[in-house]
């Protein structure tokens, strides 16, 4: 089976916007995959768990999933709830956050229930964060917490904000090294 990545988009987002359709260019067609999260203007954790989990079918070695801020606890949600055993190939979380915003308490509901992260840790091989220092809506100690928790590297993007096009924000080429040395590690070797 080829590589493929799943990309979950996050609040007022889709796949048109942000960084998301320069990623797409960067792989062969059908590499990236980015599916619309229903209304991403009220969402519901129910509707994105429904629709990210149809969107990925599987996860096994050739899969690796990006979650962009509402976008990576819906994805860290669906992996903690996915049968287990499974394992992924790897797992990039981009302005993420597990904990409730202070800034956005419409999106508690996603963070409320505690989450599993030792399945997390488990299954997904490969783990990193990418945040800014001057995210102002998930700000940067939120990010770099996700990240402790989640046993993984962080990447600071100086004047990053939350990557999104309202900030001027169409491409992420710090993610590509991450994402290339993911789809080219050996992970028939162990962890």
């Amino acid at each position: 089976m080829s590589p493929r990545i799943v990309v979950a988009h996050g609040y007022l987002a889709s796949p048109k916007k942000h960084w998301f359709p320069w990623l797409v260019d960067q792989y062969a067609p059908g590499v990236v995959q980015i599916p619309a999260l229903p209304n991403s203007t009220r969402p519901q954790p129910g509707q994105w768990l429904d629709t990210m989990r149809d969107a990925v079918g599987e996860v096994n070695d050739d899969t690796i999933l990006i979650g962009h801020s509402l976008g990576s606890i819906t994805t860290l949600r669906m992996l903690a709830q996915w049968p287990r055993p499974w394992t992924l190939r790897g797992l990039i979380l981009v302005a993420g956050f597990a904990q409730p915003l202070p800034n956005l308490p419409k999106l508690d509901p996603f963070t409320t229930a505690p989450l599993d992260v030792e399945v997390i840790l488990d299954g997904a091989r490969q783990r990193h964060v990418l945040g800014s220092d001057n995210d102002t809506t998930v700000a940067p100690p939120i990010t770099a917490a996700l990240a402790q928790g989640l046993e993984a590297p962080l990447t600071v993007i100086p004047g990053g904000g939350h990557f999104v096009e309202r900030q001027g924000c169409r491409s992420l080429p710090e993610l590509l090294p991450v994402l290339d040395r993911m789809l080219s590690a050996d992970l028939h070797t162990g962890r």
